[in-house]
């Protein structure tokens, strides 16, 4: 039987496969593919042998091959084993070496890590622990202070006090007073409340209409009336200057229901304002939020 045998390392000759020092998925391919062909063309020329497991010497001596076929196989698993197996075994054993020292020092890095981070971490527990023991010590000495001074002012019947002092400046918020109506015997204060709010355009649900003060002779005590809302009591405020188009209101004014401290310090503002004015008359100044400020005039 004449084989053409292939030139089975012409191309592994020229990569140098073992003598550059490179283990690589290529080389391990080529040795592959160069042994497979190799073992394919013993498998069909030996005798009763069907699969490369079943290859022997005893398949292979038969008169059918020559003895420079069978020189060619030798050789090129000679090569096969010697230039290129070996050495890329080697270079496998090296690189698993190399492989087992990188992990063995990751290992040692990852210790070295978990060391700084407890070191770390015992480190912030004991800073924590002083800035807690620092806010507890402090917050005991804030506390005896607080306690020491605020004592006198949280007495219940201060409590008493100012929780009642809360309450009237709410109710307060939802009243109006009105100076200057006419005060009568057996008036209806209601019927003159309502009267002054339908020359504003006003009609809100009015309740608590009464005179206010002591009765003096020759005074005209105010009138207070509540409304449900402290948006209702703005809008009547704002219109209230438009009294001042009637003939028999231009004496009469609405304002909010201020404590006594708040009628005192109207009661100066006002002063101040006249005085302004007085003073420079070519201006026009108002009471605007508990001060004077100076306006432009309305043109005619």
């Amino acid at each position: 039987m004449q084989i053409n045998s292939p030139a089975y390392l012409t191309g592994i000759e020229r990569t140098g496969i073992g003598k550059d020092g490179v283990f690589c998925g290529d080389y391990v391919n080529m040795v592959r593919n160069t042994t497979g062909k190799l073992v394919g063309d013993m498998t069909r020329s030996a005798s009763g042998v069907h699969v490369s497991s079943q290859l022997t010497a005893r398949s292979l001596n038969h008169g059918k091959l020559t003895k420079e076929q069978l020189s060619e196989w030798l050789y090129t698993a000679f090569y096969l084993l010697d230039r290129c197996c070996l050495p890329l075994m080697g270079l496998a054993v090296k690189q698993t070496t190399q492989i087992e020292q990188l992990k063995t020092d990751k290992i040692r890095d990852q210790e070295k890590i978990i060391q700084l981070q407890n070191q770390l971490i015992e480190k912030k527990d004991k800073e924590i622990q002083v800035v807690k023991d620092t806010v507890v010590s402090e917050l005991k000495s804030y506390s005896s202070v607080v306690q020491e001074s605020c004592s006198a002012a949280l007495a219940p019947q201060k409590i008493v006090s100012a929780v009642k002092q809360v309450n009237q400046d709410v109710d307060r918020s939802r009243n109006i007073v009105v100076f200057g109506v006419a005060e009568a015997e057996n008036e209806n204060p209601e019927q003159k409340v309502v009267a002054i709010l339908d020359k504003l355009e006003e009609k809100p649900q009015i309740s608590g209409c009464v005179r206010i003060g002591q009765i003096k002779p020759g005074v005209v005590r105010p009138l207070r009336f509540r409304v449900r809302s402290q948006e209702t009591v703005y809008q009547i405020l704002r219109k209230a200057s438009k009294l001042r188009n009637f003939e028999d209101c231009q004496k009469v004014f609405i304002s909010p229901d201020r404590t006594v401290e708040e009628r005192i310090s109207r009661k100066m503002l006002v002063e101040q304002l006249k005085e302004k004015r007085g003073a420079d008359p070519n201006n026009n100044y108002v009471i605007r939020k508990g001060e004077i400020v100076r306006v432009d005039r309305t043109p005619g």
